[in-house]
């Protein structure tokens, strides 16, 4: 059997950050506090001069990680493909910007480079001398609503099958795993708007059942509820349907553990997604029981970041204790 260290991403933290109702000192100090071994940052949002911050300022941040004993973990970036009025970015260019990201990610003191879906396995076949020479590992993050059997995650494992190399690999991301809707899903919502209780009756069902959608909606009109809660139903917990330009947070999926597992020799680092731990340490619609199961026969011993995006739910809710629990549930499943 494996272990696991804790990371802590501050991107949990973005929207605290970019409101101003808290500093990068104050990120830092509150992921120590948290129990973070390390931490991730996402490098657009949260390093200022992006993508070519100063040396001054690089040479701030690792004295402040030194001084609260974090350890820099994950360096996460993205392709920017609409940055050209009118294109997107080509090849060349994508290949160029992850080099540069990568070399700002060595001087920072990180060891992962996590990056999306929009650097193309050819790309990153073509990256790995420069990998490999940086000492990094550059891996793809898995973020739903793809899962490990969509076409292009099928082409990472088909590369790193091939490669054999420890430079290159994947971040999982929970929400590929996901198979409902948190159950503060509601929490923003009004009392007396709609009737709760049977909405997270059906969010239950929803979750934990095949009921198509359809079928759904006609249990809300059997048990009482009206057309508001039909609509509420349809915007809160039903996935946005796959012809929408954007997605949704949540998915209806059949979780792929064996993908999952097929997956976990290919990854260091992970994104332990979540929405809310309550009080029993459960991220209801996520099966972290089975996927830490799992974790353990397959000797993970890679980090997993925390990774709260309930904020969006409910901002009364506090990232801190949020987080603490996510820390101290996959501990405890770890034990089991």
């Amino acid at each position: 059997m494996g272990n696991i260290k804790h990371s802590i991403t501050l991107y949990g933290f973005g929207m605290k950050y970019v409101q101003g109702k808290c500093s990068f000192e104050d990120v830092l100090r509150t992921a120590k506090e948290m129990g973070g071994d390390g931490i991730e940052i996402v490098a657009p949002q949260m390093v200022p001069g992006h993508p070519n911050p100063s040396d001054e300022w690089i040479d701030w941040f690792r004295g402040r990680l030194a001084a609260y004993g974090l350890d820099p973990v994950c360096y996460s970036i993205y392709i920017d493909s609409g940055k050209h009025k009118g294109r997107f970015l080509n090849e060349d260019e994508r290949f160029a910007e992850t080099i540069n990201e990568m070399e700002v990610a060595k001087r920072m003191g990180f060891r992962y480079v996590r990056s999306q879906d929009a650097l193309l396995p050819s790309t990153m076949e073509k990256l790995l001398p420069f990998v490999e020479e940086l000492g990094l590992h550059l891996a793809i993050e898995l973020h739903g609503p793809w899962s490990p059997s969509t076409p292009v995650f099928r082409e990472y494992y088909e590369l790193f099958e091939r490669l054999h190399t420890d430079a290159l690999g994947i971040v999982p991301d929970f929400s590929a795993f996901a198979s409902g809707a948190p159950e503060i899903c509601l929490n923003c919502i009004p009392d007396g708007c709609c009737h709760k209780d049977l909405l997270l009756e059906i969010n239950d069902l929803y979750t934990n059942t095949e009921i198509p959608e359809k079928e759904l909606e006609e249990k809300i009109l059997q048990k009482g509820g009206d057309e508001v809660d039909v609509y509420v139903c349809r915007q809160r917990i039903f996935s946005i349907p796959k012809t929408a330009k954007m997605g949704t947070i949540y998915y209806r999926t059949s979780p792929d553990y064996e993908g999952f597992r097929r997956l976990l020799k290919y990854s260091k680092y992970m994104h332990g997604k979540f929405y809310y731990c309550n009080e029993n340490l459960e991220c209801k619609g996520i099966d972290y029981p089975r996927f830490v199961k799992i974790m353990k026969e397959e000797g993970y011993s890679g980090y997993i970041a925390s990774e709260y995006e309930g904020g969006r739910f409910d901002e009364s809710i506090s990232e801190k204790e949020q987080v603490a629990r996510h820390i101290r549930m996959l501990e405890k499943l770890w034990g089991e």
